[in-house]
């Protein structure tokens, strides 16, 4: 399998989800990638291979020597609904020379707004055209795990049984929704979704997100005096009540707090916000500030404001602490092929994390994509065949050990 021509394929299908139609999978054309998959799983005359045909995962398992452990792998189907990914026109440049890169006639990949460009000197960059997604953010993933299965399979690497999963709506934070472990009794697991070379990733955020909607009282403008009550006025106290720590302040391990959305006018609004932090204590001081403000408007303005608040997510870092066996082993992987590893936190959320907390430990492994989400996505191809080496490689350190 040639990994550059598989890639252009899959990311040739878009596959943007949608966090509005409420369906799994979100959006339809995620049938068509999944299809071809399903296709391409049965061709490397995998030992299963299963479509869910009601929710759209697909399942395939290669089966290996007994006593062995059994290794699942996880990418996701689907892409960002932040910019879309039809009618992508994606540039191979051979040879990268370290400048910028021209996307369009507005759009340029600067090398100093985008310092890692430098570390692909000379290699093969795979770019958008400026004006959609790439879809490397998990289509890279998709065709790393494929690649490694065919070396497996051409070579005679000895393994155990080996689990796949490719899940849809990851995006939208609906990727383990329907997830069936019956398809998949892997010992542990990595997924392939993150983004430099070398990175391994099993702390995230946890995550939270609070509605809040405010019912306001109308009046003619002329007499409003003492009457009127704007819901977006109180919409905008809540809001400059709210801790300035925000996404485009933080980094690192600091938490936010981020407004996702206003909607709203004088009789009704409603406000969204996530809020994230890796450290359990302070992610729930998080939520009790909403009920605070809430508390305290309420009293001031007549028990007008409710307020929800779902947590999506968890860290997972408390269940990989239990089997680091599975970091040090991708690791010491990585070291043989003379890839740097570097442990880095996911400052979100992934599959692994919602699978991890269901009892499936499942850490991240970066693809070499870069810039997700946004139209100067960029991966390099000769990162993706070192990933691709390195999912080999986790596979007979641990068949060695039998």
């Amino acid at each position: 399998m040639e990994i550059l021509d598989k890639f252009l394929q899959y990311i040739a299908i878009p596959t943007n989800s949608n966090s509005n139609t409420k369906t799994t999978p979100s959006t339809n054309s995620q049938w068509e990638l999944a299809k071809i998959l399903v296709q391409d799983l049965k061709e490397l005359d995998m030992d299963e291979v299963y479509l869910d045909e009601e929710y759209c995962y697909v399942y395939a398992c290669l089966k290996g020597i007994e006593g062995a452990p059994k290794i699942g792998f996880i990418s996701h189907m689907d892409t960002s609904e932040a910019v879309t990914d039809k009618n992508m026109k994606p540039q191979i440049i051979e040879n990268y020379d370290g400048t910028n890169v021209k996307l369009n006639d507005n759009e340029v990949l600067d090398v100093n707004i985008y310092p890692d460009l430098k570390n692909h000197i000379g290699k093969t960059l795979i770019t958008t055209d400026g004006n959609t997604l790439l879809g490397a953010d998990d289509k890279a993933g998709i065709v790393e795990i494929m690649s490694m299965l065919k070396f497996i399979k051409d070579n005679n690497i000895k393994h155990g049984d080996l689990y796949i999963a490719f899940t849809p709506d990851e995006e939208i934070g609906e990727g383990t929704k329907h997830f069936d472990f019956s398809k998949f009794k892997a010992d542990f697991a990595y997924t392939v979704d993150g983004s430099n070379l070398g990175e391994i990733s099993y702390e995230n955020f946890n995550a939270a997100t609070i509605k809040i909607e405010i019912t306001g009282i109308s009046a003619h403008l002329g007499t409003a005096k003492d009457v009127m009550v704007n819901s977006q006025l109180i919409a905008n106290e809540i809001i400059n009540l709210i801790p300035k720590e925000y996404p485009e302040n933080t980094g690192d391990y600091e938490g936010y707090y981020h407004l996702d959305s206003f909607v709203g006018g004088i009789t009704n609004t409603k406000l969204q916000f996530l809020i994230r932090d890796f450290e359990k204590e302070n992610f729930e001081k998080r939520k009790q500030k909403f009920y605070e403000i809430v508390n305290m408007l309420n009293n001031k303005y007549n028990n007008c404001i409710t307020i929800k608040i779902l947590d999506t997510y968890y860290n997972m870092k408390e269940v990989i602490n239990k089997y680091m066996h599975i970091v040090e082993t991708a690791k010491q992987a990585m070291q043989v092929l003379n890839v740097e590893p570097f442990i880095c936190n996911i400052r979100g959320g992934t599959d692994g994390a919602e699978l991890s907390l269901k009892g499936l430990p499942c850490p991240n492994l970066g693809t070499g994509g870069h810039n997700y989400h946004g139209i100067y996505e960029y991966i390099c191809l000769e990162d993706m065949i070192k990933t691709s080496e390195i999912l080999v490689e986790i596979i007979k350190l641990y068949s060695n050990k039998m």
